[in-house]
Formats: structure tokens, sequence, C-alpha cells
């Protein structure tokens, strides 16, 4: 909260592009992010290093302490992105008329900014509780041992070791149970999730500041950029260190990712159009609230379960591991509805109430609403949720752990085995590429523009 707020009601050098960075650093690969946390706060990262020098002891970052880091760096910048669009809500007219009432700081933050949080603030942590509690490859590596476990790393060790498909199925009953309550909890407090795609910066329109909230203003982005940057920046430069080794059937598992991030984009895509149109059309309240309710507990639904569910309905058929990239990418494609939903929904509504009785006039048939109204209104959005469903694809290892077997496999899985059998030069190099084949695929899906959340200004 306070480092979106410093950032909003502050002008600096590179503002913009900071916004526009950490909107996408939300489709960071989770296997980057571990390397990144390792190499800044391991045994023989920067910050161990740095503390070695001041005389203190070192820390080991295996354990709670790197899972909650691991987590806090893949989770802040997108909290730190949807916390700023709420202060961009913020209407004009009432920060108005708290200059004109001599409102002072707290004032300010009690009348103005803190009804905005208790609307955006809810949203956002339930969506990054139930990202956090359905991620398990963060513990998986960064857990150090049994004393650090999660319900979803359980599940897999469940699964995979111990062969007890009962125990993972009480396990994942326990957890969908309890995320399903949050979400349902969350919901009825604050209305459904949602992601919103524009920012607008509103020129001198920002509350009261004194000369110790402008320092620790400045000391929170400080703070903030070093945090989310120095990691990036320092698998970038490992990566380019590590450029001439070779890296056997890299290529390959690129591609396999890319067709992955493919299947899993266009299954959620029509999935998820079908749904915005079933939930708009419908007439009875009862059954529409159902569908949507129902639609956005999809996110609640563990990838491993899921996977295993498809395992045991499919292992007799076909065979999974020459199958395991579609059924990754269907998965994928599957679990990410909600995250589609929260960007193209609202925007499905809003055209519903503005043009659905022009459209009943005009007779135009249901089976082309969506290509004559829907899709051409809200293309950007669509563009943005596809590059968003691909980018977080490519990055995922997710459940090709349960069916690839010893095969190459996808990207993130190439470089789990990697980071596996401590062939770290040849990782860091991996990564780099998983980093920019993420960073760039969204960049060029979304249409190319580096400003990937079109920020408009608006003046008094």
């Amino acid at each position: 909260m306070p480092i979106s707020r410093a950032i909003y009601r502050n002008e600096f050098f590179c503002k913009n592009q900071i916004i526009s960075v950490i909107g996408i650093l939300f489709v960071l690969p989770i296997l980057v992010v571990i390397l990144a946390v390792i190499n800044v706060f391991g045994i023989n990262g920067i910050i161990n290093q740095f503390a070695s020098f001041l005389g203190f002891e070192k820390f080991s970052i295996y354990g709670l302490i790197g899972i909650l880091t691991g987590h806090v760096l893949i989770n802040m910048p997108f909290a730190v992105r949807l916390l700023i669009s709420g202060w961009s809500m913020i209407p004009t007219e009432h920060v108005r008329l708290a200059k004109q009432l001599g409102f002072n700081t707290q004032t300010f933050f009690k009348h103005i900014e803190l009804p905005m949080l208790v609307k955006i603030a809810p949203s956002t942590f339930t969506i990054i509780f139930l990202y956090c509690s359905l991620t398990f490859s963060i513990a998986l590596v960064l857990g150090g041992g049994p004393s650090a476990t999660t319900v979803e790393l359980a599940i897999y060790q469940t699964i995979i070791f111990e062969g007890d498909l009962s125990a993972a199925a009480r396990l994942s009953t326990l957890q969908l149970i309890l995320l399903t309550f949050l979400l349902i909890l969350a919901t009825r407090f604050t209305g459904n999730m949602f992601i919103e795609q524009t920012i607008i910066l509103k020129n001198d329109i920002r509350g009261p500041k004194t000369l110790l909230t402008q320092w620790i203003d400045c000391f929170f982005i400080i703070l903030f950029c070093l945090f989310i940057f120095l990691p990036i920046l320092l698998i970038i430069s490992k990566g380019l260190a590590n450029i001439a080794i070779p890296t056997d059937n890299l290529i390959l598992s690129a591609m396999n990712s890319i067709f992955v991030a493919m299947l899993a984009t266009f299954i959620n895509l029509t999935f998820s159009l079908a749904l915005c149109l079933l939930i708009v059309d419908e007439k009875r309240k009862f059954l529409k609230i159902l569908i949507e309710v129902g639609s956005f507990s999809i996110i609640c639904i563990s990838p491993l379960v899921f996977g295993t569910a498809l395992f045991l309905l499919l292992f007799e058929h076909i065979d999974l591991s020459a199958n395991a990239s579609l059924l990754t990418g269907f998965t994928n494609g599957v679990l990410m509805i909600p995250i589609t939903l929260a960007i193209l929904l609202p925007g499905f509504k809003k055209i519903k109430a503005r043009y659905g009785k022009l459209m009943k006039i005009i007779g135009v048939p249901r089976t082309s609403e969506l290509a004559k109204f829907y899709v051409p209104l809200l293309k950007k959005s669509i563009r943005f949720s596809c590059a968003l469903v691909f980018a977080l694809s490519i990055g995922d290892l997710g459940i090709i752990v349960l069916f690839s077997g010893n095969d190459i496999g996808t990207l993130p899985m190439y470089l789990y085995r990697l980071i596996g059998s401590y062939r770290m030069d040849e990782a860091y190099f991996v990564s780099m590429i998983l980093l920019l084949l993420a960073f760039t695929s969204f960049w060029l899906i979304e249409d190319g523009n580096l400003n990937v959340f079109k920020r408009k200004q608006m003046s008094d």
C-alpha cells in the first residue's frame, strides 16, 4: 500500500516506464524468480555477502523465509499495479473538495483514500492468497524440508512419492473448501474480481504531502525498485555471462513451451468468450449468478489435483508421456479462465447494457453478437488476456511434472532439471531465455507496445 501510494502521488524519473514494467512482472516465470531469490538472498548472494562484510552471521534462504521472499517478489508488482489503479480511480472532485476543506495527511487518508482501500485491498489480497496457495514450485525448491511445506506441496508429495491418491483427495477437498469460502466471502464484500487494464494518471490531483511524507515516499520507491529489479538484472547478467555454454535440447524445449502456451491461450479464450456470452445472455438471475460464481471458483482448483484427475481418466487410453504437452496446455487454459473472466466480463456487461436493446431491435442473431459487437469493441482487452495467459503458460512449471517422465518437456521443466543437477551456468542462460521469451511474447501479443497498460494523462 505505501509503495503504490508513493509511486502514484509523486513525480520522478522513469515513473511511466516503471508503472509499465511492473504491469508485466506478474508473468515472471516462477523458476526464474527462484533463481533470482537464491542469487540475491542465498548463502553466496549479495545480501549475505554484505552482511558478512559488516560482521553479521550469514542466514539461509531455504525454509519459510525463502518461500515468503519468492512469493513477495512475484506478487508485489501485481499488488502495486492493482492498488495504483485504485488510487487513480479516486474521483477528482473528492480531492478538490478535500483541498478546499484543508484536509491534512491523516484526514485525507481517513476520508478519501481509506474507502478506496477498503474496496480494492480485499480483492487484491484474495487473488494473491489464492495464487500463493495453489503454487507449489517455490515451496518445492526453497522449502528446505517438511517444516516449511504448504498444502499444495503436500498434495504433490502425496501423489508423486507416496502414491496415496485418497490422502491427496482429502487434502485437496479441504483446500478447495477453504479457498472457495474465502472467494465467496471476498466477493460478498467487494464484488467480483477485476483486473483494470487502464491507469489514468491525473496531474496535480493528489493529496497533501509534508516533507516527512516525501522522504518516506522516496524511501519506499527506492526500496521497491531495488527489490524488484535487482534480481532480474542479476539473472540477465549471469545469463549473458554464460551465453557461450551449449545447452542440449534448449530449442526443442522452447518450441514445446510455445506450443503449450498457444494451446492454453486458444482453449482459455474459447471457453472464456463462451462463458461471458452465456452469463450476459442468461435471463434468470439465480442461474446467472450460479454460472458466474462457478466460473470464478475454478481459480480454487489445485492444478495438481486437476492434473491427477486427467491422469486417472486417461492413463488407460493414451500415452500420457507422449501427450504431456497437450494435457499441460489444456490444464493451463482451463485453470486460467477466472483471470480472463476478470478482464473480459466487465466489458461484456457494459456492452450488453448499452447495446443489448439495439442488437434485439435490428435482429442480430445470437451467433453473430460475438463477432459483430463484443470482439470488435473488446479487442484490446482480448489481446491483453491472451498475452497474460500465453506468458504465464510459457513460464509455468505446473502439471508437466506429472506427465513428462524422462522426456524433454517444456523450458521450465528443462530449467528445473538443470537446477536439480547443479548445472547452474546452463541454468542461468536458460532462465534468461525463459525470461526474455515470456516478456517478449507478452509484449508482442499485447500489440507490440511497451506501455502495456495504456496510461492517459488527465489535467484539471
